[in-house]
């Protein structure tokens, strides 16, 4: 299907799965965590509430008549100046000064 703007109604990061929605599908659609696109070593997360791009497709899945195939943060390049608690799960930063 076709690439579309919707909303993160949901995401369980213990389960696994969440659920988008947007005006360009006709019902909520089940979205699975490997679905979700990060660059190499970052945690595949999304928000409640936030933007993203998604392509989808008919399935049968957990009750649910569609499922993502792709997924994008909408607005940020994934990676590059993300909010600490998008980056990946661990993170460290070591600052020396001597006089």
């Amino acid at each position: 299907m076709d690439e579309v703007t919707g909303t993160v109604v949901s995401l369980d990061g213990e389960e696994g799965w969440g659920v988008l929605a947007s005006p360009g599908v006709p019902g909520e659609v089940w979205v699975h965590f490997s679905a979700i696109e990060a660059p190499p070593g970052r945690y595949r997360t999304l928000n409640e509430g936030e933007e993203v791009l998604f392509t989808w497709e008919h399935a049968t899945q957990d009750g649910f008549a569609y499922r993502a195939v792709a997924v994008t943060r909408r607005g940020r390049a994934v990676g590059a100046g993300e909010d600490r608690e998008d980056a990946s799960g661990y993170s460290s930063h070591l600052e020396i000064t001597f006089d």
